[in-house]
Parts: C-alpha cells; structure tokens; sequence
C-alpha cells in the first residue's frame, strides 16, 4: 500500500511538473523582445526603451509627450494584468473578469463610489496632466493593439480581453491607492464586532492607540446603550468582505514602511543620504515595479506603480523622496438609525427623518446574468450594510442581510475631496532642490504620507493628506450619525500639517510610529503602528556620525526585535509570580514553562533565521495572544475573533498592548474559570508552558534544533493562487497544477512585525510572512552614482518571461544594487538591451 502510495506520488507531482514546463513553453512567445524596432503610430520622434540585465526599463525621449507614451508603453508590456485588475477592482468590475468569486468585492466597491472618486480627480486635474494621462494612455493601447492576440496568461485563463485604456483608468489606481492608505476604517468595523460580544467599554481595550496612553474609553462611550446585537447582521458580512479585500486586492490595509534622511554632518561623505523601504503584502508580480526616465525635460529613477505615469518614490539628480504611510483616520463610520415606509428608506438625522440618496448599480459577471442593487446614501456616505443586501450566488458570499434593518453603517471619507495630488506628487520628478520639492507637495491632499526629502545639503519631512475636523470627538471608534454632534466641519489647512527642515539632531525617521504628541492639534489619528521599528531606526542612527551607503543598507537588513529586549524586562519583573504559578502546575507543564522563561529571558532579540530563541519567541506570542483573548473573543472561526485578528494586523495591537503592560485589564481573567480570577503573571505562565509545547510540536525535542527561518518562510504567490480557497474544484485543481509556473518559494524568513527589516505575519494566527519591505532605496549624494535600488521580487508580471521572479535571489541577499543616472558610459553599460520606437510614417 506504502508503494503504491509513492507510486501515485511521483505520479502526480511528474505530471504538475510536466504541465508547468508544458505552459511554460506555449506562453514564452508572450514574451516581448527586448531589442529591435517598433514602428508605432502615436510619437513624433523615436523612443528607446533600454533594459538592464534585471529587466528594468530606461525610458529616452525626445519630449515629454512621447516620454509618456513609452512609460505607458514599457508598463503594458511588464504589468498590464496588474494594471487591468487594479483598474477593475476600483471600478468594482473585477467579477467581469474572474467571475462570481468577486462579486461581493465589486459591490463593495461600486458602495464606496471609487470609480466616482477617480472621474472627480480626474475633473480637476490640470490640461497639462491630462495631456500626460493621455499620452500614457496612448503608450498603453499601442502595446494592447499591437500584442491582442497574443496577450499573457493572465488573459487567457481569465478570457479576458483588456479594454482601451483611459485617463480616467489611472486614477483608479490612484483612487485605489487613497483608500489603501486610509487605515481606520477596518477599526471601526472590528471595534463594533468586538463590542457586540464584550461590549463597548471592554471592547476599548482591544483597540488601543498607544503604550503610553489611556484606552480610548471616552469614544467607545459615543455609543453606550447602543443595541450592538441588532448590528449583527451588518457586521458579520462586512468583515467577511474586509478578509477578502486583505487576501485578494493587494496594496489594501499593510501598515507600514521606513524611511530616514540624514544631514550631512552626520555622514561619512559630508552629504545627505535618503532611505526608503515600504511595507506592502509580499506578492507575484510585487506592487512596484522599477523605472527610469530621462528627456530632455526632467530625469527621474525609482519605484512606480504600474498605470500612474512617474516615478512615485526615487531620486531626479537633484532630490530624493522617500514616504511612509501616516496612518491616517481620514474616514470615520457613523450608525444610522433606519426605517422602511412605502418601500422606501428612511435615516434619522438631527429628529428628522430624510431619505436616502440612492442609486443603481449592474454587474455584469462572468458566466452569470446581470445583476442590479441599490446604493444608498446618508448625509455622511454611502451604507455599507446597503452593499451586502445583494443574491447571494454561492456559499463563499456573505450572508443576506436583514432587507428591513433599522441600523446602518454610513462612511465617511476625505477622498471625496478632489484636488490635483497625483500631479503634485509627480512634479517631484522635476524638482531642482528642497525648496522645490516642498513646493510641489502644497496641496497634496488625497495622499496620506510622511514624505522625507533629501538634496545633497538638506533633509525634510512632510505630511500630506486631507484630515478632517470634527465638531465632536476623534473618530477613533464609530459615532452616532443620528445626533449630528460629531459631523465633519472642515478640514485641517495644508500649512498646519507637520513639517521639518534641518532639524538639530541632524535626522528625521520615520516608520508609521506616532509622529505627534499626544492629544496635539491637528490630529492626525489615532491608529498608530508600535513604536518599536522607530526606535530601532534612532538608535542605530545615533550611534554614529559617519553614516554611509554600506551602514544604511545594513539598518535596513536589521532584524532586531526592541519588543522582545522589552518582554525580558517585564519576565523579570513578572518572574517569582511567573514561578510560584508553575511551581503549582502540572510537572510536564512546570517543565515546560521553566524552559521556556529561561530561553526566552536570555533571548537577544535577534530575529535570525536559525535563531531557536526567536521561534520561541513568536510561538509564545501566539500562545499568549490566545490565552489572553480567546476565552471571551473566541473560538477562532467566529466572526468576532477575525475581527480581532484584522485590528491587531494593521495597527498598534492589544496583543503587544497586554504583553507589555495593561496588568490592569479585565482580559486577563479567564471568564471560563468563574470561580477564580487570574492575573497577567498566571496567563504568562499558562503561555510560556504552552508554547514551549508547542515549539517541541512544531520542529521536535531538541530545543537546540530549533531555527526561527524553519517555520517562518518567504512565499512569493501569485493572485490565483491567493484566490484559490475562495474557487470552484476543479479551478482550485488548475491553479495547484500551475503552481510551480506562478509561484516562488518557500524561503526562510528573518525578522518579524518590529523589525526594520520587516517580515509581518498575523500573531495569534500562524506564521506565514504577507508584509514585506516591497521596495529597499537608499540615495547617498557623496556618491558619484547614488540611486541604489532593488524591488522585492521581478520587473514582469508575465511568468514565461525570465525577469519574472530573477529579483528573488538578489532581494533575499539584502544587498541593493546601483541605478546608473549620471555616467553616460556606465548608463549604456548598466540598460545594454534597447528596443527602439519609432514612428511610423
């Protein structure tokens, strides 16, 4: 039986193989040459297009017009499956493509209006900025017309045939990129999941702002004697919604990034240096991709996303910018008491009843016949709860609510201010120093962002965004949209937002940290990541004046953990209590928990991938993120414990919030034990047993085996093969047939969700790495050369093409690599393949 077993074994895994190097073949003829002539009508004077041994294009122009069309060109080329399901996904179209396992996502976002939002933006962009989307656009649709019967598989598994691109397509993936930037939105939701099982006033204590200050208890009271039970029905197909945006659309809801500059003074070379490195979802093809462009207008190297026409993050021979998300709380979520009378709805506003604005929507799914809903709008914004009314095709979708509900969520969000931010940013693409380069981020609204700046002499830092005032409270937790004392009344001015120029200590960091004091105006927000990263960052910044490239590139690498030099001081001081609780437990469970308070008392913090002391370590916060909260908040399939999980993912998390203090919360009881109340230092002793337990479970006996990298692993996974649990069999079957063609990995993973060098998973859950630095930049002005740059993962989203996942090896090294700017010889010998656009007469 044994023998027959691996027989059929082999079997199978030679026919996946097989299949693979099969669709591997018949897909290589997708791929684009990257030398030759192109004749092309749309340009007015021959484009090249160079690349680099990696695949990275360099784009020469003649003018800025045809500069455009061959970025358009070039992205089309190396991402245009990613450009297109960006644009549908905003547009709430993607089930035109990929059928009914995305309906529910295209309802949600047709309720948030996104593609609305985009023609807003696109309304009030300047003539210049829309001749440039134009252009772009042109660039784009000459690749799809030229290549529309040869079109990657992406295409063809979905039989999907991309339509013209438009102006107003790539303010989709700007519009994308707003709300994935806009951060309290999944709080509020999961605050009212929360409430519903422990109530408000305890629930507080699962949300927390910061280390050092109070639980927001004052906005969980906006909704005291609130019936959060009858909220049940809007609530559990929401966060249903939120599990799929996380798992499916890609830059939505990842905390974080650094980035740093440091002045002159404090390097070795007497000139600023700039790093960058932003946190986004480790993915196949990753978010950025890498360009650059020169014509005789402006030049500009760096990051880009697919479908935006310019670099959003890099260096133009002048100046360098790096950003990091705010964190803001740019959206707030109001309960709308409801009533139906004469088929019709009604909200309760201020002791009126007014009717809902509303509108239809029609899907048009793939495979499936159209399908209409209505929007519905309050004064505040579009109800979500309205969204999740639709048919319900099959058994992955949300439940159908309550048609007659008499409560809703409205959202509000700042996003519906249309301004010109996308032309802004991009003017740092031309900018001739600080002074300009400020210059260029007045106004920039839409766009929430710790942008740090950088010339040869001068560092600075600048937040961006729209953040609204409010006639009442902070917006941190849902408010009541009845009373009308918490509406929006204006919006903070541009010239009140942070801002440094040269500071005294000679550097500015940032890593999604609080960058305000607290209770300081204006306010930014409240869902601050934990400080740990930042900390991390100054120290290693102060330990020295001579900083250069070599030791920048090594702090981005650091993997030390400052929460875990933080938990040694709290196992010190918890440590008698710690042992007078084992020493009444179970011998094996006395055992277990005395090894692992050793282990975890000498740990050093360094989150290595044959680290034994760091697998413990993230074992045990597993073990005590569940022996905490999952008595109350469980079991772990419930509603309310994804909640949890999807709070504690994005921002400062209760999890390190109870580990690292709060000996006072009511969470630490065990509500099963009524009998007996428990204490921080016995729910420290039940986890460190259990996961010493676990970690012998998980990689055998011999603790000195142990590695951290063995169970914490990099895996480089395509949109398919994220999407497959949420498909039909015999798709899911495809798909695992097609892994080894679509996917990379697994790798061993240094660091964790406090580390530099991020590698974040969800604590409480299992380790599996989706936040990785997706991009490392460092600019370094004594350098005659000083773009280094290196992206996480290939250039081409086509995976016949041999630039598809070659980025892998070179991004796990953490070395970074030069972008050649300013050498004419080193630039020819740098992008060495050149395919020339020439106009066709």
């Amino acid at each position: 039986m044994r023998k027959h077993l691996l027989h059929s074994f082999l079997f199978f895994s030679v026919i996946l193989l097989s299949a693979c190097s099969v669709v591997e073949l018949s897909q290589r003829g997708t791929v684009d040459k990257a030398s030759g002539d192109v004749m092309l009508t749309g340009i007015t004077e021959a484009v090249t297009i160079s690349r680099d041994g990696f695949g990275v294009p360099r784009i020469d122009a003649h003018n800025e017009s045809d500069l455009a069309f061959g970025l358009g060109y070039a992205m089309a080329s190396d991402r245009l499956a990613q450009m297109v399901s960006y644009s549908l996904t905003a547009q709430g179209r993607l089930s035109e493509m990929t059928g009914p396992v995305t309906r529910d996502l295209d309802i949600y976002m047709r309720t948030l209006g996104l593609r609305r939002i985009s023609e807003k933006q696109l309304a009030a962009a300047s003539p210049k900025m829309r001749r440039t989307l134009d252009r772009f656009a042109a660039g784009v649709n000459a690749w799809i017309f030229s290549h529309k019967d040869n079109l990657p598989l992406d295409f063809k598994m979905n039989g999907y045939q991309p339509e013209p691109w438009a102006p107003v397509n790539s303010m989709d993936i700007f519009t994308l990129l707003n709300l994935g930037l806009s951060l309290n939105l999944n709080e509020e939701i999961a605050f009212l999941d929360l409430a519903a099982r422990v109530g408000p006033e305890k629930a507080a204590w699962l949300i927390p702002t910061y280390p050092d200050e109070p639980i927001a208890k004052d906005e969980a009271a906006k909704l005291a004697g609130l019936p959060f039970n009858e909220l049940l029905d809007t609530l559990a197909p929401q966060v249903q919604v939120q599990k799929k945006l996380a798992a499916l659309f890609l830059p939505l809801q990842q905390a974080a990034s650094n980035n740093w500059v440091i002045s002159p003074e404090r390097t070795h070379g007497h000139a600023s240096i700039l790093a960058n490195d932003t946190h986004l979802q480790l993915e196949q093809p990753p978010v950025w991709m890498l360009v650059q462009l020169n014509s005789p207008d402006y030049q500009a190297g760096g990051v880009a996303i697919a479908g935006i026409p310019g670099v959003v993050a890099g260096y133009n021979g002048h100046v360098a910018w790096g950003m990091t998300m705010v964190m803001a709380d740019s959206q707030d979520v109001f309960v709308e008491k409801l009533k139906q009378e004469d088929e019709k709805t009604f909200y309760l506003y201020k002791d009126k009843w007014l009717p809902v604005q509303q509108r239809e929507e029609v899907l048009h799914i793939k495979g499936q016949p159209d399908e209409s809903f209505l929007v519905q709008e309050t004064s505040h914004g579009p109800l979500l709860n309205t969204a999740l009314r639709g048919q319900r095709v099959n058994d992955i979708m949300p439940p159908v609510l309550n048609a007659r509900a008499q409560w809703g969520l409205a959202l509000q969000s700042s996003a519906q201010q249309a301004d010109q931010s996308m032309e802004r940013l991009l003017l740092l693409n031309r900018a001739g120093g600080i002074a300009e380069a400020e210059q260029a981020l007045e106004g920039v609204g839409f766009i929430h962002l710790n942008v740090v700046l950088a010339d040869a002499q001068n560092i600075a830092w600048q937040v961006t965004g729209t953040y609204p005032q409010r006639l009442k409270g902070r917006g941190y937790l849902p408010s009541p949209g009845w009373t009308g004392a918490y509406d929006w009344k204006g919006y903070v001015p541009f010239e009140q937002l942070p801002h440094e120029v040269n500071p005294e200590r000679g550097y500015i960091a940032t890593a999604n940290h609080r960058t305000t004091a607290p209770g300081s105006t204006p306010y930014l927000t409240g869902s601050w990541y934990a400080p740990e990263r930042f900390e991390r960052i100054s120290e290693r910044l102060e330990e020295h004046s001579e900083h250069t490239l070599e030791t920048t590139v090594e702090l981005q690498n650091d993997v030390h953990d400052k929460a875990a030099d933080k938990l040694r001081d709290v196992l010190k001081k918890l440590e008698p209590a710690i042992r007078g609780h084992l020493a009444s437990a179970a011998p094996e469970a006395r055992i277990s928990g005395e090894n692992a308070l050793k282990m975890l008392s000498r740990f050093d913090g360094d989150m290595n991938t044959d680290s034994a002391g760091a697998a413990l370590y993230a074992i045990f916060l597993n073990r005590l993120t569940r022996d905490v909260f999952l008595d109350e908040l469980g079991p772990v399939e419930s509603s309310t414990w994804q909640s949890f999980m999807l709070a504690n993912a994005i921002t400062y998390s209760a999890q390190q919030d109870h580990m690292l203090g709060r000996e006072d919360s009511p969470f630490w009881d065990d509500v099963r034990t009524p009998e007996h109340k428990e204490d921080k230092a016995e729910i420290f002793a039940l986890a460190l047993a259990n996961a010493w337990q676990q970690a012998s479970s998980m990689m055998g006996a011999d603790a000195g085996s142990w590695k951290w990298g063995d169970i914490h692993t990099y895996t480089w996974e395509s949109g398919a093969t994220r999407m497959k649990p949420l498909l039909p069999f015999a798709q899911r079957q495809a798909v695992s047939a097609l892994s080894g063609f679509l996917d990379r990995g697994p790798y061993p993973a240094p660091g964790s969700t406090n580390t530099v060098n991020v590698t974040g998973y969800t604590i409480g859950d299992n380790f599996k790495v989706w936040n990785i630095p997706a991009m490392r930049m460092v600019v370094d002005f004594s350098l005659p050369e000083p773009l280094y740059i290196v992206n996480a993962g290939g250039q081409s989203g086509n995976p016949a093409s041999p630039h598809y996942a070659d980025g892998i090896g070179l991004y796990l090294s953490g070395r970074n690599r030069r972008m050649s700017f300013h050498d004419a010889a080193l630039v020819d010998q740098q992008f060495s393949e050149k395919l020339q656009l020439k106009p066709l007469q």
